[in-house]
């Protein structure tokens, strides 16, 4: 509901934004608490990708030398 220009909102939408922003609140913890686990698994995956992705350059070289 919008509140007319110059005016002040409704009592009853002051309640309403004061609930939610108490839940909106715990909501923002969580969900940035869930963006920290997402970013730690991220970053823990692109290191074991990077570890492959050597051992695998490595071998291929190793192969390539053998055949020159």
């Amino acid at each position: 509901m919008v509140s007319p220009v110059g005016g002040s909102p409704a009592p009853s939408e002051v309640a309403t934004n004061q609930q939610t922003g108490a839940t909106g609140a715990g909501d923002f913890a969580a969900q940035l608490a869930e963006l920290e686990r997402v970013s730690k698994q991220a970053q823990a995956n692109s290191i074991v990708m990077r570890r492959i992705t050597t051992e695998l350059s490595s071998e291929k070289k190793v192969a390539d030398e053998r055949v020159s």
